[in-house]
């Protein structure tokens, strides 16, 4: 790409296009204090015209709401949080609580069925459960509930997060709620379950009582609660490489972003620093097609995109720059080609902060890669030299010369924004949302 010649016609001064993307990326996020929702996942009811009558009741039946889906998840918390030995050793190595207390407290969690079927008592309840001894947390992934006549039971797919040893471990569990009591109750499973959706629940239970270890608080949560708990749960399991998030990403998103899962390692040691710092900012919840999207800001502001589906699952995205969401895509059609070239702009910087130099190196005119960067490590190592580790844009002005943009900015660093350097980018919108672009970084 050659730089153009004169200049024709002055589109958009730093003002009006600064106005513009800030108005676009603050339309994005509701005020942080909004009111609770109650949030169905499962099977979409648009097509009830259409469905058996017997199906829909039944999948009505199994829907979990998200209150009650990360409730469970914390009473699997507390039920592994009595297993961990670790946990009742002062620092002098004595116990702060007596070893019949601790089985005492492990025992009244489990459940009368699993208790008779495998001849648990206090005394041998340690050859029950799992042994820890290690603090752990619990990130759930799935679960299915079958509803009984007093006890709803739970087949509870999830990790089970290391906090030390910083390794993940797959579990599942069985939880009990008794909805009039406020009580749950554990069994263990002690097999592989290859679907889950497919495993025969038979909830046979009518109550459970109250002890001192099984108090169940069916805490409706805000939106701002959920979306603490989603982002940091993924955080919990983007730092540990699990493969259940990588699984989890939208299959569009991750084979273009990562190709496999060895990409996805990949970007996680090259961003580690940067991920097991990251805190939740901002969020917003909308509804799309009857299920709820969460839309998660970071303090760098880093997108992470959460869409419910009919399977209990969210499907994740990590960026808004690799594949074209709906909620941006509308917005970009609807734009002047100005706002187009400073939000393309924006993409690109965003990937230069992310470190995916493939995609920020795929978006560069061809003649100007031959000349300058013939091959992506090249490239790199210009980004690694003169750009900074965390780049901040700012938007000065916009001129068309033909089919060409040319826009002047400035990018700042981050960490220090006294230091920044000037750009000179020029680019061509392409079909779609495609674009190709150059630079130069002005003395």
């Amino acid at each position: 790409m050659k730089n153009p010649g004169t200049k024709k016609l002055v589109i958009i001064m730093i003002i009006v296009i600064a106005i513009i993307i800030a108005i676009t990326i603050g339309l994005i996020f509701l005020n942080s204090n909004k009111d609770t929702k109650n949030i169905h996942l499962g099977a979409s009811s648009n097509n009830t015209q259409t469905e058996d009558v017997s199906t829909t009741k039944k999948e009505e039946e199994q829907k979990i709401s998200t209150s009650k889906y990360y409730n469970i998840g914390k009473v699997v918390r507390t039920y592994l949080g009595a297993l961990d030995k670790s946990k009742y050793i002062l620092s002098d190595g004595t116990n702060y609580s007596d070893d019949e207390s601790i089985k005492q407290y492990i025992f009244d969690m489990l459940s009368t069925e699993y208790i008779e079927k495998n001849n648990v008592t206090v005394e041998n309840v340690y050859d029950n459960v799992k042994d820890l001894e290690e603090t752990v947390t619990f990130v759930p992934l799935n679960m299915k509930v079958e509803q009984g006549l007093g006890v709803d039971k739970f087949l509870v797919y999830g990790d089970i997060v290391y906090m030390n040893s910083n390794k993940l471990e797959k579990t599942y569990l069985i939880v009990n709620i008794d909805n009039i009591n406020n009580t749950f109750s554990i069994e263990p499973v002690n097999e592989e379950i290859d679907n889950i959706e497919n495993y025969e629940l038979q909830s046979v239970l009518t109550e459970i009582k109250k002890n001192n270890s099984n108090t169940f608080n069916n805490q409706e949560m805000s939106d701002e609660d959920i979306s603490k708990e989603k982002f940091n749960n993924l955080k919990l399991l983007i730092l540990r490489k699990s493969e259940d998030l990588f699984n989890s990403l939208n299959k569009e998103y991750r084979e273009k972003k990562f190709d496999d899962y060895n990409g996805f390692s990949q970007y996680i040691d090259t961003n580690y620093d940067r991920l097991r710092t990251i805190n939740l900012s901002k969020y917003q919840v909308t509804n799309d097609k009857g299920y709820e999207e969460y839309i998660l800001l970071d303090e760098d502001d880093r997108y992470y995109i959460f869409k419910g589906n009919s399977n209990n699952q969210d499907e994740i995205y990590l960026d808004t720059y690799t594949v074209d969401l709906p909620e941006f895509l509308e917005k970009y059609n609807s734009s002047d080609d100005g706002y187009k070239v400073g939000y393309n702009i924006e993409k690109f910087f965003n990937a230069i902060n992310d470190k995916d130099y493939k995609y920020a190196y795929n978006v560069l005119d061809d003649v100007f890669k031959q000349n300058n960067y013939p091959n992506q490590s090249d490239f790199e190592n210009f980004v690694k030299s003169n750009f900074y580790e965390n780049n901040k844009v700012n938007h000065k002005n916009v001129e068309q010369e033909g089919n060409l943009f040319v826009y002047n900015i400035s990018i700042q660093n981050k960490e220090n924004l006294g230091e920044q350097k000037n750009l000179t980018v020029i680019m061509k919108l392409e079909e779609g949302t495609d674009f190709v672009m150059s630079f130069s970084i002005d003395n």
